[in-house]
């Protein structure tokens, strides 16, 4: 995949921001996340998974500080549904929850002179934050400059105003590319309760923490972690044509056996179309197809879990 988006940036307004408060914020959220929110800190972000009791995903979040609460960003298609899912959960916990959409901005945007031209040191590592001019700057790309820029409507709205006229808008095709090529899942209305967090590589992208105490649908995801080879997993793959494609369209083999699913996808071109697909592992050397169209996994995951 390659992509010119040097300089460019995305409003994130398919993404929501739940705003989780209260002294028992931190406690509340260890027993419902995948992921220890006590290593969550002022400059680091750290990946979650929201899980049914059975082990099945709800919601793929990003979660992060913001002075003294809990940001989880998912995305919107789903935000009344975990807002309402979370709420169940609280019970006695001095704990509030609530959508910050109108009021808190989320900008995807590639390319660090934005910030070293105003003598601002991009955050070095992967989900690393810093603060500058009232706002955060998260790291979200794994081998490229790409960032996002976190903060209160007014204030992201007033460093882009002065710091991103050299900068223009790129596609969400062209953002989703991004988080394909670096093997970042998302969970949708039709894919809530499809997979476990394995099989979307949650462990391999520290979403998971094994050390922490209970969360619903633990117990499952524990075993399937200690009783060894994970039998499905997620890869990134692409077909030569653009398609249109859904969350859920199933992944056949050559016999016609339903043997995965699309996790996400995006058009790069008029002539191919990348994909995150979750399916079985003893499968992923085979012929795939999606509605019709046949599959080619990258090849540096072809035997990635072999």
């Amino acid at each position: 995949m390659s992509l010119s988006v040097e300089n460019k940036f995305i409003i994130l307004d398919k993404t929501s921001t739940i705003k989780v408060e209260g002294d028992d914020r931190v406690q509340f959220l260890q027993g419902q996340l995948t992921q220890d929110i006590n290593l969550i800190s002022q400059n680091n972000a750290l990946y979650a998974g929201f899980c049914n009791p059975k082990g099945r995903m709800l919601a793929f979040m990003l979660c992060y500080l913001d002075h003294e609460s809990i940001h989880l960003q998912i995305d919107s298609s789903i935000q009344n549904f975990i807002l309402q899912k979370l709420r169940m959960y609280i019970l006695r916990s001095k704990v509030s929850l609530k959508l910050a959409n109108e009021t808190f901005t989320c900008v995807g945007f590639v390319g660090s002179k934005v910030l070293l031209t105003k003598n601002i040191q991009p955050p070095k590592n992967y989900l690393d934050i810093i603060q500058a001019n009232g706002i955060m700057i998260m790291r979200l790309g794994k081998d490229d400059d790409r960032y996002q820029l976190i903060g209160e409507t007014s204030k992201v709205n007033e460093f882009m105003k002065l710091n991103f006229s050299e900068y223009s808008s790129m596609s969400f095709n062209d953002w989703n590319n991004l988080n394909i090529l670096d093997g970042i899942p998302d969970i949708y209305p039709t894919t809530q309760e499809a997979f476990i967090p394995q099989s979307l590589n949650m462990d391999l992208i520290e979403g998971i923490n094994f050390k922490k105490g209970c969360y619903t649908g633990q117990e499952i995801v524990a075993r399937t972690h200690y009783l060894g080879k994970v039998k499905r997993r997620m890869y990134r793959a692409f077909i030569k044509s653009r398609a249109d494609l859904n969350p859920g369209d199933l992944i056949l083999n050559n016999n016609g056996e339903e043997i995965g699913q699309l996790v996400r996808s995006a058009n790069e071109n008029d002539e191919k179309t990348n994909m995150l697909i979750e399916l079985r592992v003893d499968q992923a050397r085979e012929a795939l197809f999606i509605k019709s169209e046949l599959i080619e996994i990258f090849l540096e995951d072809q035997g990635r879990f072999d």
